[in-house]
C-alpha cells in the first residue's frame, strides 16, 4: 500500500507541469520588492521623461495594491481568531 502510494506520488510529481519562468521573480516574492524597484526607477533622471504623472500614478497604484493585500490578510487573520474564540467559548 505504501509502495503504491509512493509510486503514484512520484508519477504525479514527474508528470506535473512546471511553472514557466516569466521573469517576474518567485511567486512568493513580497510586493515590497516591486514597489522598491519602481521607486528606484523613478529616482533615475531619465526613467520618466515626459510621463512623470503616469509614473507617479503607477507607484500609487502599486502602493494601494500592497495595502489592500495586507488588509485582506489582516481580515482573514481576524476571522480565524474570532472563530477560535467562539470555539473555545462553546467548550470545544
Amino acid at each position: 500500500m505504501i509502495l503504491r502510494a509512493l509510486f503514484w506520488i512520484g508519477l504525479v510529481a514527474l508528470l506535473m507541469p512546471r511553472e514557466p519562468d516569466l521573469g517576474l521573480g518567485r511567486p512568493a516574492a513580497p510586493a515590497d520588492s516591486l514597489v522598491s524597484g519602481v521607486s528606484a526607477a523613478l529616482k533615475q533622471p531619465k526613467s520618466c521623461d515626459g510621463a512623470e504623472t503616469a509614473c507617479f500614478a503607477a507607484l500609487g497604484l502599486l502602493d494601494r495594491l500592497k495595502l489592500s493585500g495586507l488588509h485582506g490578510l489582516a481580515q482573514v487573520k481576524a476571522d480565524i481568531e474570532d472563530a477560535e474564540r467562539a470555539r473555545t467559548a462553546r467548550g470545544g
